[in-house]
């Protein structure tokens, strides 16, 4: 994901395309960024990413387990990763809803429903963290509403093509990161090394602004990433990593926003013409 950011400030679009549809291969999830090229018409990269992605689902396979048969695998696959019910989502039903799954359809359905929040464990008595007993169509309208409500916020920060710097890019990309851990239906642990990214843009952001008002975001979230490491298992239980993360994604947005209003100043200042003083009567 790195490189295609790379390579999207580059304009070589082909290959950021490229790079998206490797990672999706890998894991899946990445393939939410195709939402993003395309509001971002970057049709170029769109195009790549659903070429490259069908040449290594579907034809690279083909010399070791013929079309058919890759053809059954790719469907069973796609059919176990597109299952969410009550019980669980894709081919894990049994760590969907527990401790170990930060994201936003993890959490919401552990807060809000009355299911183990380790399932996933030796037989042990069941543990509970929901605050309330929803129903699991009720959940899902909760859970549709905030990533709306994400959406529209990342929509609303976001910049004109005209408008658009490398670091207002950098924070866009950072956002778009957030986005995409809190929004997979399945966000474990190890996932959240990419905060990284949106952290050295925070640490960039700070030393060339010297302005300590995201800073004072930053400690919140590490406070709440902080508690993590003291009591692991209490703290993902009640979604730890997801709200740190969701916390940054509001901090950079701010961000984000001011960003955007000072480019705005800027251009704005750029365009005053200057009056011409005449040296003679």
């Amino acid at each position: 994901m790195l490189g295609a950011f790379v390579a999207l400030r580059g304009r070589r679009e082909i290959f950021a395309g490229a790079l998206v549809a490797l990672g999706a291969a890998i894991k899946a999830f990445p393939i939410i960024a195709i939402v993003y090229l395309i509001y971002r018409r970057h049709w170029t990269a769109v195009a790549s990413l659903a070429v490259v992605l069908a040449f290594l689902l579907l034809v690279l396979p083909v010399p070791l387990r013929g079309f058919e048969r890759t053809w059954h695998d790719l469907e069973k696959w796609g059919a176990g990763m597109l299952k969410y019910n009550a019980a669980g989502v894709a081919q894990r039903p049994m760590r969907s809803y527990t401790w170990k799954n930060q994201s936003l359809v993890g959490v919401a359905n552990r807060l809000l429903r009355h299911v183990d929040a380790d399932a996933a464990s030796a037989p042990h008595p069941p543990i509970y963290a929901n605050f309330a007993d929803l129903k699991f169509a009720t959940v899902n309208v909760i859970i549709i509403g905030i990533a709306l409500a994400l959406g529209i916020l990342f929509i609303v920060v976001m910049p004109q093509r005209a408008m658009r710097t490398a670091e207002s890019d950098a924070i866009e990309f950072a956002l778009l990161i957030l986005m995409m851990l809190l929004l997979t239906p399945l966000s474990f642990g190890y996932f959240f090394s990419w905060l990284m990214l949106p952290f050295a843009v925070v640490t960039q952001r700070v030393l060339a602004r010297r302005d300590l008002s995201l800073l004072w975001w930053s400690f919140a979230v590490l406070a709440i990433l902080a508690f993590t490491l003291l009591l692991p298992r209490v703290a993902h239980t009640y979604g730890s990593v997801f709200f740190a993360a969701l916390l940054l994604f509001v901090g950079l947005s701010i961000e984000l926003l001011r960003c955007k209003r000072e480019n705005r100043r800027a251009s704005a200042a750029s365009m005053i013409p200057i009056p011409q003083v005449s040296r003679f009567p």
